[in-house]
């Protein structure tokens, strides 16, 4: 009898943390001079009054990871985005890019991942030609200069990497993607199974998602 679970989800939120810090940042500035604007701010003090702006930094930031997550079945992956489901199905998946550049504002090394789709007919033409680029971004990790991981990924990426070879998805490097999965017990991506279980987990990370 066949026990496999239908679904599995991996939580990415490590890859979104940071996304809820600009409208967390935004949203102190706007306390800031709201109860600079009432005089609540001479009446608070300066130190209630950073105290409580931090707070709604934190207030935003914090939960974001907690709304970014993929879950798979035998038909595609739903995203979840700030709550928001969003449903590819794998025959539309072409693909996961990795993109390694640096960031034109602080010169940073990083990595960006994007699940690459295939475009749909009502696409422009400009759509089409960038084609390798049409799809949701998944995250964007830091490197180093050579593009490599800066040390062990979290395992959530593992889990992300397994998840689309096992069903098909290519993964644009090669080489970054070994080094993350054999880090955490998964082997590579040349000893990738064909019709692999969904349920399959490498028997150092016996925990699911």
């Amino acid at each position: 009898m066949n026990t496999a679970p239908r679904h599995q989800t991996v939580r990415l939120g490590f890859l979104w943390r940071a996304a809820g810090a600009p409208i967390g940042c935004v949203l102190a500035l706007a306390m800031g001079i709201v109860l600079a604007d009432s005089g609540d701010a001479g009446r608070m003090g300066a130190v209630p009054a950073l105290l409580l702006s931090s707070a709604a930094v934190l207030g935003v930031a914090l939960p974001v990871p907690y709304g970014f997550w993929l879950r798979a079945d035998d038909h595609g992956l739903t995203l979840v985005r700030a709550f928001v489901p969003r449903r590819y199905r794998w025959r539309d998946i072409q693909g996961l890019t990795m993109d390694a550049g640096q960031d034109a504002d602080s010169g940073a090394h990083r990595l960006v991942l994007l699940l690459r789709l295939t475009p749909a007919p009502r696409r422009t033409a400009r759509a089409a030609r960038d084609a390798h680029l049409y799809g949701p971004v998944l995250g964007i990790l830091g490197t180093t200069r050579d593009g490599l991981p800066r040390g062990t990924e979290p395992r959530r990426l593992a889990e992300l990497f397994d998840l689309l070879r096992r069903h098909g998805v290519p993964l644009d490097d090669r080489r970054y993607a070994d080094l993350v999965l054999t880090a955490h017990g998964y082997p590579t991506l040349a000893h990738t199974a064909p019709g692999a279980s969904l349920s399959a987990r490498p028997a150092a990370c016996p925990d699911a998602a």
